[in-house]
């Protein structure tokens, strides 16, 4: 690849980075800028350097994503690709033939099976944010076609945690400690796309826990997706957690934690007293360490949130918020536009 890869400019190479990016997040086809992505004159050596990068089994290994996905996402690739072939050039034999093969699978909208079947979903990460024997990438067995249908929300990352991803990757968090030096518990974790992500940029011990048993099942298999099994035990765990005084006795309260973490655990209302009876317990039992929540919530009702703030208020704790702006939403496909807001809490 190195000598193909200098025939590329560098403008391409972005171009094929970013559409491996959003290739391997399975981002709807039709919301991928494929016009801007592709060059105005396509040739054998993009075309080679495309499949090689972005859709071959080496580039996608592991865990490609679904062929139900790959079908739609290659119909508008080889479109925008076919219009811009230069002169004596055609579409690459390796690219005809896989999309070809995907033709050749059941058609995903009349096998309810085959929607609701969870899919590879696999988050990119910046270079050289992880430990050596990690590739730089989160993969999240998710079922975004369920949403929430199936009684629980831990079915697909949402926009909340990714944008809480973003957060730990920069250099602006509002952490006292360095984050090698922390354990963290996650509330609501979901899929936990935040949990992985913390154990894979060295935080000391990550816990994982939900409300929902079934999400707790899921959540240990993306952990065995991402941490090799020798420093599971050691690094990261996954446990049940019911918010507010169901399980007021939990060791979870009795154990150590520097740092709380959440995303999209507000929208709510129902929810909110427990919540809140949660992380102010979990705060005051750690005061001695200086801890700290961060709770990462996406707007989508403005009575939701203020009535989390009013909670709040309503505690021993303090809290600052900050939104997340364009420049906090660059490594990964969103999916929404709704504002997204950033809490710090800790203890007066």
């Amino acid at each position: 690849m190195s000598g193909q890869q200098g025939k590329l400019d560098d403008a391409v190479s972005d171009s094929l980075r970013r559409l491996r990016v959003l290739y391997l997040q399975s981002v709807p086809a039709d919301k991928i800028p494929f016009s801007a992505l592709i060059p105005a004159a396509v040739n054998g050596d993009f075309q080679e350097a495309l499949y090689n990068t972005v859709l071959s089994e080496d580039a996608t290994a592991p865990y490609p994503p679904a062929a139900r996905y790959t079908r739609r996402f290659l119909r508008l690739l080889i479109d925008t690709s076919q219009k811009r072939l230069g002169e004596d050039e055609e579409l690459n034999g390796d690219i005809l033939t896989l999309y070809l093969d995907t033709l050749s699978e059941s058609d995903p909208s009349t096998n309810f099976a085959d929607i609701t079947k969870p899919a590879y979903i696999t988050y990119i990460l910046p270079p050289s944010c992880c430990l050596p024997f990690e590739e730089s990438k989160i993969v999240i067995s998710e079922r975004k076609q369920l949403l929430s249908a199936d009684g629980h929300t831990g079915s697909r990352t949402w926009e909340a945690a990714l944008a809480l991803g973003e957060y730990f990757l920069s250099n602006a968090t509002s952490l006292d400690k360095p984050l090698w030096g922390t354990r963290v518990l996650e509330l609501g974790a979901g899929t936990a796309f935040t949990s992985i992500l913390l154990s894979k940029i060295r935080a000391e011990y990550v816990l994982a826990t939900d409300g929902d048993e079934r999400v707790c099942e899921a959540i240990q298999t993306n952990i065995n997706l991402n941490i090799p099994k020798e420093f599971r035990d050691k690094s990261i765990a996954v446990s049940q957690l019911l918010w507010g005084t169901t399980q007021a006795d939990s060791h979870i309260y009795f154990d150590p934690w520097d740092l709380i973490v959440g995303g999209d655990i507000t929208y709510d209302t129902s929810d909110l007293s427990d919540l809140i009876y949660t992380l102010n317990r979990l705060l005051q039992k750690n005061k001695e360490r200086s801890p700290a929540a961060i709770i990462s919530a996406t707007m989508r009702n403005e009575d939701t949130i203020r009535e989390f703030e009013r909670q709040l208020a309503g505690t021993s704790l303090t809290f600052t918020s900050q939104e997340v702006g364009a420049d906090g939403r660059q490594l990964w496909y969103y999916g929404s536009d709704f504002p997204i807001r950033i809490y710090t809490i800790r203890t007066i």
